[in-house]
């Protein structure tokens, strides 16, 4: 049994530069194909926001090591990184900055896993915890797009009352502020099964061959057709998704029209299809909890919004006195 597993340990400071690190795998062209589809379904993000976010990691940075100055400069340019950006854009809402790709691959078939599955389980059911964990962790086939994004309704703001609290000398409450604006940053994680692509990758081949080629034809959907089990052991999908039921049914049919009057144009049409609809479910499935996140985040928002007028309320008789100061001096 052949396995490659490939974890990366990429920086926060790392933005916005989309990330890869690659197995050495037979399915490098395809990861590849499936990395430049990601790229330019991204939206370009303003350069201002990228350059303003990194300077707050930067600033924080600064301030541990106590250089209050560089950390005045740093956060004194993100806030006009951010002023512009919002500028520009007012309707700029959560906005992504930062992107990784990790890629696990495992190199086994259906039988092999359905033994290690049952050899996990019994190991469970004998409380051998630990001996089991050894053997399910590994079991990962897929694509991790990890995307960080900045909620610009209260991340600038929070950037602000830093440097605000810094210039009053205040390092601990800047510090504290920036901490609160870093944990707003919303973390999204879209799974791909590389099984599932692999599958699909194997369809189209065999609809680009020649009709007087089946029994290769026949081998790649066979081929096929052990990923797209393989995406079930390893919990990818389900036999009974309708989508799962959809795709075996349709390449069972194109096997049986190969073998006979080989009619199958519209048939690999349909069951790209298939394959897509099953990927975009499962993509759809994890974009959920981004959505989940994104309400925290405008909960957040609200509640600081609301602290900050409370506060500029408080503030006004202060403000209305030095005033009223002032207009005094200048008449006399």
């Amino acid at each position: 049994m052949k396995k490659n597993f490939l974890i990366s340990t990429l920086l926060a400071t790392l933005l916005f530069s989309t990330t890869f690190v690659e197995a050495k795998t037979d399915n490098r062209t395809l990861v590849q194909h499936q990395i430049e589809k990601n790229k330019k379904s991204e939206k370009q993000v303003p350069k201002e926001i990228v350059e303003g976010a990194q300077k707050t990691f930067m600033a924080m940075d600064a301030l541990h090591k106590n250089k209050l100055d560089e950390a005045k400069k740093l956060l004194s340019e993100a806030t006009a990184d951010f002023d512009k950006a919002i500028k520009d854009n007012p309707q700029l809402d959560v906005v992504p900055i930062q992107q990784t790709i990790e890629i696990f691959e495992f190199n086994a078939g259906p039988q092999e896993i359905e033994t290690m599955l049952k050899l996990a389980n019994r190991l469970i059911r004998n409380h051998q915890t630990q001996a089991a964990r050894d053997i399910l962790i590994p079991l990962k086939d897929e694509m991790d797009i990890n995307t960080e994004f900045i909620p610009m309704g209260v991340y600038p703001l929070a950037t602000k009352n830093a440097l605000s609290a810094l210039n009053k000398g205040d390092k601990e409450s800047a510090m504290a502020i920036l901490t609160g604006a870093f944990s707003m940053l919303i973390h999204q994680q879209i799974i791909l099964p590389l099984s599932l692509l692999s599958a699909q990758d194997l369809v189209m081949e065999a609809s680009k061959l020649d009709k007087n080629k089946k029994e290769e034809a026949l081998a790649l959907l066979a081929e096929a057709k052990a990923e797209l089990q393989k995406s079930e052991l390893l919990g990818y999908t389900t036999k009974n998704s309708k989508e799962y039921k959809a795709l075996t049914e349709a390449i069972e049919g194109i096997e049986k029209e190969i073998k006979g009057k080989n009619l199958v144009e519209k048939l690999y049409e349909s069951l790209n299809k298939s394959f897509t609809s099953l990927i975009n479910k499962i993509q759809s499935d994890e974009k959920e909890v981004t959505k989940k996140e994104h309400k925290e985040a405008v909960l957040k928002i609200q509640k600081t919004e609301k602290k900050e007028i409370q506060k500029a309320i408080k503030e006004v008789p202060a403000f209305e006195k030095e005033a009223k100061a002032d207009a005094n001096k200048t008449v006399k």
